[in-house]
This record gives C-alpha cells, structure tokens and sequence, in this order.
C-alpha cells in the first residue's frame, strides 16, 4: 500500500475514533447525512442503469419502461431524484452553518473548499440527471447551456466542444452527458468527500495533539 493511501486511512481512522468537541458534532452530523445520501444516489443509480438506455431512439421507452413495468421502479426513481435534490439543501446548510459559525476559517478552511467543491458537484450532477430524460425541455436546456458556456472564450468553446461531441447536440452530447452523470461525477464527489474527512481527521488529530 502506497503512503498516501496510509495516511488517508489514518486519517479516516483517526476521525472514527477521535472524541469529536461539541463545536464539530453539527458538521459531522451533517458529514454523515451527506455521506449517507451519496450512498442511496449511488445505489438507486446502479438500479436505474440496469434498464436506462442512453440512446435518443430508446430513452422516452426505457425511462416508461422504469416507471411502469419495472417492480418498484418508480419508487427507485423517485427516490434518486429527490435524493440529490435533498443533497443540494444539505449541502447548502452545511456551507451555512460554516458561514454563521466561522468555522470557515482557520484549521477549517480546507474543509470549507473541498465542501463548497462537493456543493458544485452535486449541482452539475443534478443537472446532468435532469436531461437525462431527453425530451424537448432538457434538449432546449442543455441547448442553451452549452451557448452560455461558449460565451466564455476559447476555454468555454472547448468545453461545450467536448460535451456536445461536435458541432450540434445530438446522439454523441446523451451519451457524454450520461458518462458524465453516471460515472466521472460520482468518483468526483467521493474523492471530495473523502477529501473532507481527511482534513477534518487533521483538524480532530491536531486538536487531540495539542490537549495532551
């Protein structure tokens, strides 16, 4: 195992362990709350994936499919798109309760980044989710998006560029948009995540370290 795996698990460790002070018990609280409707989004999506087709010709039939044929497939959908909904609210709080708090700055700062990261994140993920049903509402959208994106200069022709896939939306743009969604985002939140538990497991040790 490499040192930086090493210390990432100590850290992780050291957090599980540590007596956490009455001043961090909110942000651990929320830390578990966020953590835990990662989880669900994660695990309802496998489900989802089983049946979702991410082809224009196939997505109106398999997303009906999902909500009418499949046992408690309407269930498990709905539950994944209020669940990110739920993280969004989350995730605002905590950044709010850092604000009002000022535990945002300090030994907290980078907790206070890899935080508001993860409430980025979540919110493209959110918005990725949506246009997954593919009809004229999220095409129009997505449509608009990517011209505000160009607005940006070279970078942002780029990048609307390489989520599109070409020139125009199309089949290509559905199917960037679901590797997006279902594959680099999630692994993005769980390093951020990660990421905040190995800062906190810091702040926990230095703090434990100094009380001695």
């Amino acid at each position: 195992m490499q040192s930086g795996e090493q210390g990432v698990l100590k850290a992780i460790w050291s957090a599980l362990r540590t007596p956490v002070a009455p001043e961090h018990r909110g942000d651990l609280a929320f830390g578990w709350l966020i953590l835990g409707l990662f989880f669900l989004q994660v695990f309802t999506g496998i489900l989802l994936s089983l049946y979702y087709q991410p082809s224009p010709p196939m997505v109106a039939e398999s997303v009906q499919y999902i909500m009418r044929d499949v046992d408690w497939g309407w269930l498990v959908r709905g539950v994944h798109h209020w669940t990110s909904h739920a993280m969004i609210v989350v995730c605002a709080l905590h950044l709010l309760r850092a604000v009002i708090t000022g535990s945002y700055r300090g030994a907290g700062t980078p907790n206070w980044y890899a935080g508001t990261l993860v409430m980025a994140v979540v919110l493209v993920a959110t918005y990725t989710g949506d246009l997954l049903t593919w009809d004229q509402s999220s095409y129009w959208r997505l449509t608009g998006a990517l011209a505000r994106i160009e607005s940006f200069g070279s970078v942002g022709a780029f990048f609307a560029d390489v989520a599109r896939g070409g020139s125009e939306v199309n089949a290509t743009t559905l199917s960037r948009t679901y590797s997006a969604h279902s594959l680099l985002l999630p692994w993005m939140i769980w390093v951020l995540l990660v990421a905040n538990l190995w800062f906190l497991g810091r702040r926990l040790g230095m703090r434990r370290g100094g009380t001695r």
